[in-house]
């Protein structure tokens, strides 16, 4: 699935401020690593949406041609 990058910002900066201001400090980790991976994901957004193409863009898209071509 792919996630628009203002979606991944939207939920890294939820993410932050949960790891910032939650009451449990489990909670408040668990909220570190997934405001990191939402950033993360944003990066990677951000590029599909200027229309960079990664090698497993390309792949995927062979492999459907040829599926298609059956």
């Amino acid at each position: 699935m792919r996630v628009k990058a203002s979606t991944c910002c939207e939920q890294e900066a939820r993410h932050r401020d949960l790891a910032t201001n939650d009451p449990l400090e489990s909670r408040r980790t668990a909220a570190a690593a997934a405001a990191k991976a939402w950033g993360l994901e944003a990066i990677q957004a951000e590029k599909r949406e200027a229309g960079h193409v990664s090698p497993r863009d390309r792949l995927d898209a062979e492999i459907a041609s040829e599926f298609a071509g059956e």
